[in-house]
Order: C-alpha cells, then sequence, then structure tokens
C-alpha cells in the first residue's frame, strides 16, 4: 500500500512534473516571443528614433522652408500692397482726369452748339453780305476799268508834265534871251533920248519924263 501510495505520489509528481515542464516549455516559447517581440520593439523603437529624429529634422527643414516661404509671401504681400497703393493712386488719377475731361467734353459741347448757332447766324449774315459781295465785285471792276482810265490819264499827265518841263526850259531859255534884248533895245532907247535932249537942251525942262517911262513900260510888261 505504501508502495502504491509512493506510485501514485510519484504520477501525480510526473503529472504535475509534466505539467510544470509543459508550463515551462510554454512560458519559455512565449518569453522567447516575448525576447523576439521585445527585440522587435527595440529595433521598432530604433527606427522609431530614427524616423524621430528624420521627422525632426523634416520639421525643422519645412519650418524653415516655411519661414522662408512666410517671408516671401510677406514680401509678396507688400509688394502687392504697394502696387495696390500705386494702382489706387492711378486710379484716383484716372478718376481726377476723367472728371476733368468729362469738364472739357461738357465745355467743349456747350462751345460746339454756340458754335453751330454762330454758325447759322453767319450763314445768315453770309447770305445777306453775298449780294453784297456781288454788288462790291461788280463795283470793284468799275474801279478797275476807273483804274486803267486813271493809270491811261496819269500816262497822260506824265507826258505832259515832261513836256511842261521841257517847254518851261526852252521858255527860260527864251526869257534870258528876251531880257538881253529888251536891255539893249533899252540902253538904245536911252542913247537916243539922251542925244535927243543933248540936241534940244532949251527945250529940256519943258519935257516932262514920263514918256520915258511910257517908254519903259511895255518892255517890263513884255519881259513880265
Amino acid at each position: 500500500q505504501g508502495y502504491e501510495e509512493l506510485e501514485r505520489q510519484l504520477k501525480e509528481v510526473f503529472k504535475e512534473r509534466s505539467n510544470i515542464l509543459r508550463q515551462l516549455s510554454k512560458t519559455s516559447k512565449e518569453l522567447e516571443g516575448i525576447k523576439v517581440n521585445l527585440q522587435s520593439l527595440k529595433n521598432d523603437e530604433a527606427s522609431a528614433k530614427s524616423d524621430v529624429q528624420k521627422l525632426l529634422e523634416m520639421g525643422q527643414k519645412q519650418r524653415e522652408e516655411m519661414k522662408s516661404l512666410q517671408e516671401a509671401f510677406q514680401k509678396q504681400l507688400n509688394e502687392a500692397a504697394e502696387k495696390a497703393e500705386k494702382q489706387q493712386a492711378t486710379i484716383n488719377f484716372l478718376k481726377t482726369e476723367m472728371e476733368r475731361k468729362s469738364k472739357m467734353i461738357r465745355d467743349l459741347q456747350n462751345e460746339n452748339k454756340s458754335l453751330k448757332n454762330k454758325l447759322l447766324s453767319g450763314n445768315k449774315l453770309c447770305g445777306i453780305h453775298a449780294e453784297e459781295s456781288k454788288k462790291i465785285q461788280a463795283q470793284l471792276k468799275e474801279l478797275r476799268y476807273g483804274k486803267k482810265d486813271l493809270i491811261f490819264k496819269a500816262q497822260q499827265l506824265t507826258d505832259l508834265q515832261q513836256k511842261l518841263a521841257v517847254a518851261k526850259d526852252e521858255l527860260e531859255k527864251a526869257a534870258l534871251d528876251k531880257e538881253s534884248q529888251l536891255k539893249a533895245l533899252k540902253e538904245t532907247v536911252q542913247l537916243c533920248l539922251s542925244a535927243v535932249l543933248h540936241n534940244q537942251l532949251p527945250t529940256t525942262n519943258l519935257i516932262p519924263p514920263k514918256p520915258a517911262e511910257k517908254l519903259t513900260s511895255p518892255v517890263t510888261k513884255g519881259s513880265k
């Protein structure tokens, strides 16, 4: 009985030992799996660290790129703001120019209307003055004919003036010759009178001096 009991206990011990061995093998397998998992986790952690480092580097690079992009974007915004200000100034200038040109157009339209009215009145005046112009043209024709007549008469007057100048010269020459002749005649008469007076001395007081003046007066009249 003791032996059977021991055998039974041994069987139970063996059974427990087998269970424990199975559990140990199972545990060892699990430990191996855990080791493998730990190794993979270590590997994953290393790769994760490298990935994190890469991600950090990429993040730093992206932050730098974002910073440069932000600076470029800010620069573009500033340029766009300057362009917008310039365009607004240009728009204001163009608006002012448009208002000024619109005013000029209105003024020109008003002036055009007044010019049309003036043209209408001018056409009426032209119609009125056309007849006067015809009359004036007829008068101008008459004046041209009169002018030709006046030119012909002026030519005749010029010819007469030349002839008168020639005649004046001839008359002056003739007057000089006549004066010399009259002077000689007067001297001859005086000589004759003095001879007569010398021969008839007693009767000199009875001879008046007027006949001499009468004799000389025709001479002066002739000289004149």
